[in-house]
């Protein structure tokens, strides 16, 4: 059994169409009447696969196929639907739309399936719409994870809260409700674009996921005084020459962590930006990209970057600042999510037998499976992204072919997890 390109490609399309930005790229924020298009699309489609469709409170769309063992646990599949300002068609719309039409497969060629199957769409999994770290709230409010607090806290760019979107979009956001018991799932798969350039430059068809790094964002802030650019040089006090002399000290820090880390000052804003005054203001992101959970249980990092920021406060006379980006209740880096061996093992095998080339790679953004590997069998599939890698803008590009060969795969590993054992 294979999936048709022709369906897979038509259903993209119709979907990129669901834009509160024509011609501008794909806009479907979160709980907007894009998104509620979208959906309706998707329920029509498992409408005429005769699935067992239900909406969580959060906005969750699952389609079910029962097995023929009674109470068994699910093999969920799928990805999420929803997109930044400006993006392009294929993040997430090509593993939820590679999911459907793996559900189309197996209904159209009687595939008898022993655990139940789940096709799952999610509508909210870019942190763009609320903030950072606000993301992957299907996955989060499915594993118990979200909070309260977050719903009635953080705000999209039209001053809603997520709860107030939520219920403006017709739903009534329950934390007891959403929330599932992962006995009830037997494995999490999700197939995605690379949003890389790893597979189009090695010209690799397929890449299997044995795990996405942990993550940790911080804000640093460093406060001087302006000063004209002849101010004595014994006089000044430079919030730029205190902010490099951080970020050179951080950069050897975190070299002497060892391979289990990474970690880098990617972005600074400087007041006044000008050669004719001594900088009095300088904020800087740092972003640390964890990969054993080693290295989170021994490193404080909060700890780590206040004594290196006081350090250079007390060099410079200056006061210095941290903020935090963290997702609500994880912690700050987050370890590596770890994906499940086995499953890794029987792609490749599936690949061999399809004649897909096909590598294991690590890099990648966050996704839903993140959360999901702290609860269930998780499992992720990369396809190729054109243009250099780029995503999240309308540049990004996978061609239909390369979706097609990925949901092939994930076919045929959702026909393995779904058999019981003889």
């Amino acid at each position: 059994m294979q999936t048709k390109v022709n369906r897979i490609q038509n259903d993209i399309e119709t979907l990129a169409k669901f834009t509160s930005t024509p011609g501008n790229g794909v806009t479907r924020s979160s709980y907007s009447k894009e998104d509620r298009m979208a959906k309706e699309y998707f329920m029509e489609e498992m409408k005429k696969l005769n699935l067992a469709i239900y909406e969580d409170s959060f906005g969750t769309l699952f389609g079910r196929k029962e097995g023929t063992l009674k109470d068994a646990p699910a093999v969920m599949f799928g990805s999420h639907y929803d997109s930044v300002v400006n993006a392009g068609a294929f993040d997430g719309v090509a593993g939820t739309v590679s999911a459907l039409e793996v559900m189309r497969v197996l209904t159209e060629n009687g595939f008898v399936n022993d655990y139940p199957l789940e096709l799952i769409v999610m509508n909210a999994e870019e942190g763009e719409t609320f903030g950072p770290s606000t993301g992957v709230t299907n996955s989060r409010a499915m594993m118990g994870t979200i909070t309260q607090y977050e719903l009635d806290t953080v705000k999209n760019r039209f001053g809603q809260t997520k709860a107030e979107a939520m219920r403006e979009y017709g739903l009534k956001p329950d934390l007891e409700e959403a929330a599932r018991d992962p006995k009830t799932i037997k494995n999490f798969i999700e197939m995605h674009v690379e949003q890389g350039p790893v597979l189009d430059r090695e010209k690799i068809e397929i890449g299997l996921i044995q795990y996405l790094a942990g993550i940790g964002r911080y804000t640093i802030r460093f406060y001087g005084a302006t000063a004209d650019s002849t101010a004595p040089m014994d006089t000044r006090k430079d919030a730029l020459v205190a902010a490099a002399n951080f970020i050179a000290q951080f950069d050897e820090k975190i070299k002497e962590l060892g391979p289990d880390v990474t970690g880098m000052v990617g972005k600074l804003d400087i007041t006044p930006n000008s050669n004719q005054f001594v900088p009095e203001y300088v904020e800087g992101k740092i972003e640390i990209r964890t990969f054993s959970k080693e290295i989170v249980e021994k490193v404080n990092f909060k700890e780590l970057i206040e004594g290196m920021l006081e350090k250079a406060g007390e060099k410079f006379a200056i006061r210095t600042e941290l903020q935090e980006i963290r997702r609500i209740n994880y912690p700050n880096p987050t370890g590596p999510s770890i994906m499940n061996g086995d499953n890794v093992k029987k792609m490749q095998q599936i690949c061999d037998e399809l004649g897909y080339s096909h590598v294991v790679i690590n890099n990648g953004t966050g996704h839903d499976s993140m959360i999901m590997t702290d609860f269930v069998d998780t499992n992720m599939i990369y396809v190729p992204s054109r243009n250099g890698g780029v995503s999240h803008c309308p540049e990004e590009w996978t061609d239909y072919e390369s979706v097609k060969k990925g949901a092939d795969v994930l076919l045929h590993l959702v026909m393995e997890l779904s058999k019981k054992d003889e």
